[in-house]
């Protein structure tokens, strides 16, 4: 779906459920931004994007959820809704690889696009269930068509929604239909109270969101610069000073964190409040992986699908 979307999603959420707090609703909006900087950019190595397919991969997964809630629940909620909105789309728009890198340990699927089984590889004893559909992958989007020389499973969420039509203009304009009943529909006494709690908050609150929000924009402008699968950018007269612009984004989300600092702390705080559980997660889940695939494939049992 459409960055506008995205954005548009999450104030909605982030205002109708945490208005209360203007502070926490717009790092919804902001957090539902992030997840697209692993387009097809410039700063991204060509042959690993191209062989790895980074795009609703690389910060559409549980990895950058879980990364973002150390720095803030709120941040992190966004990028959920995110990448929970392209689960819709259809794999022209290539869904969404929820458990990148983890799903990259498979490296076949156990039958083809059409349903008919694979022959086994000695080496390999986890599969997934079936190879992407080929037929359809051809009419992805320029930077989403996978290599058509070889098998690639399945390891995507695909949905209903083309990308750019009925339901990304859904999100759009019913987000935005939903945060103006929240802002101008009065309350029962005939008070804009919702109005009054934007108004009445600390303009700190505000312009600590507007340093990260231009810091973000910054990393998309650079990146959209010279986006290779864009062959007719009209912002292809900046290409001399991309680099700068990155460097530029950078800048200014590192000052978005220092203004933000107390809340990242404390986020960060209650994280590790429990150092003991916390290794013993890190710990744990990979452990009971690696032991469950030994057990399911021990003794050339059949492969696991």
């Amino acid at each position: 779906m459409d960055l506008p979307s995205h954005f548009a999603f999450g104030l909605a959420i982030g205002f109708v459920f945490f208005g209360h707090q203007p502070e926490f609703a717009l790092l919804v909006a902001l957090g539902a931004l992030l997840p697209d900087l692993d387009r097809e950019y410039w700063f991204i190595p060509a042959k690993r994007y191209a062989d790895e397919q980074y795009h609703r991969a690389l910060f559409h997964n549980v990895i950058m959820i879980g990364l973002t809630f150390v720095v803030s629940p709120f941040l992190s909620l966004g990028v959920f809704l995110h990448v929970l909105q392209d689960s819709f789309t259809t794999v022209k728009d290539r869904g969404v690889e929820w458990f990148y890198p983890f799903t990259r340990l498979a490296k076949r699927g156990r039958f083809d696009a059409d349903g008919n089984p694979q022959p086994t590889d000695p080496n390999e004893h986890v599969y997934f269930y079936q190879e992407d559909p080929l037929g359809l992958v051809e009419y992805a989007d320029v930077d989403l068509q996978e290599p058509l020389n070889k098998p690639v499973p399945w390891r995507r969420v695909y949905g209903f929604a083309l990308n750019s039509n009925l339901l990304d203009r859904g999100f759009l304009f019913g987000s935005f239909a939903v945060l103006l009943v929240w802002l101008f529909v009065p309350s029962s006494n005939w008070t804009f109270s919702n109005l009054q709690l934007l108004t009445n908050a600390a303009p700190s609150i505000y312009e600590t969101w507007l340093v990260g929000l231009i810091g973000v924009g910054t990393l998309f402008l650079a990146g959209e610069i010279d986006r290779r699968d864009l062959t007719h950018s009209r912002l292809g007269m900046l290409k001399p000073v991309k680099v700068p612009i990155l460097l530029l984004g950078l800048v200014i989300v590192g000052l978005w964190a220092v203004l933000y600092h107390a809340s990242i702390a404390s986020d960060i705080d209650s994280a590790v409040a429990q150092p003991l559980q916390v290794a013993a997660v890190i710990i744990l889940i990979p452990l009971v992986a690696i032991l469950l695939v030994k057990n399911k494939t021990k003794g050339g049992k059949q492969a696991t699908i």
